[in-house]
């Protein structure tokens, strides 16, 4: 792997990302958690405008775990569901998938097309995996291409994630693997529910639903997961009833 040049700025926010990746991987956070905040930081230090994270269940199905925004979820939702897109070869395959025409001639027309109605004309898809496992894969959604240097330094942002699952031997634990893949589909589907509580009770969109959640899990000190149950829940015992 190419380690690409980068300015002391750059150098640093990543270093510094990777680093609060691994606290939270060593120190318990859920791994909803932990690949929702990947999903954000892929923004924040990519020139890429919408980033996802899909995941393997025990039966082979993708699940959408964390985006960092509507358009993301969406196009991820749609991968999903029309099983087309490239984040499918990438987990199946354990190879990164690129897609910078997203070209109606292309492999993939129809998610090119919606791809292109949310403003974005490149697509990357990461895989995440460890030794022979790939258990999901990474999406980046950009208006504009990106480098190889770029994409090495997405590969290790979801290669350190990864680990928040992989902490055993793959090969030998795989059913701790799936049992751990199983409550990341659990947690989501629990946030997701949430996310809709709050937005019907504030009349805002999804996105901003969620940003509460983000912004409550982090003044508690409580995870993502735990400030959803609460919710929904409606458990007026929690901290979460005095800030939402």
């Amino acid at each position: 792997m190419t380690i690409p040049t980068l300015d002391a700025p750059e150098a640093v926010r990543l270093a510094s990302t990777l680093i609060e990746i691994t606290h939270s991987v060593t120190h318990g956070a859920e791994t909803i958690d932990i690949f929702s905040d990947l999903a954000e930081r892929c923004v924040e230090l990519l020139p890429v405008s919408g980033a996802g994270i899909l995941l393997r269940d025990a039966m082979g199905t993708l699940q959408v775990i964390g985006a960092s925004s509507a358009s993301a979820h969406l196009l991820d939702l749609f991968q999903v569901q029309n099983h087309e897109g490239p984040c499918l070869e990438c987990s199946t395959t354990g190879q990164a998938v690129t897609d910078e025409e997203l070209s109606a001639q292309g492999p993939w027309p129809e998610f090119a097309q919606l791809a292109r109605a949310q403003n974005f004309t490149a697509v990357y898809a990461l895989p995440l995996r460890s030794r022979n496992l790939t258990v999901g894969a990474l999406n980046l959604f950009a208006e504009t291409t990106l480098t190889q240097g770029q994409l090495t330094i997405a590969q290790a942002l979801a290669d350190s994630a990864t680990l928040s699952l992989l902490q055993v031997d793959p090969e030998v634990d795989l059913q701790i693997v799936i049992r751990r893949i199983h409550v990341a589909v659990e947690s989501k589907n629990t946030v997701e529910q949430a996310q809709g509580m709050i937005a019907q009770r504030f009349s805002i969109d999804i996105e901003q639903a969620f940003i509460r959640l983000r912004d409550v899990s982090r003044q508690t000190q409580m995870t993502l997961v735990q400030v959803a149950t609460a919710v929904v829940q409606r458990d007026a015992t929690s901290p979460v009833s005095r800030l939402l």
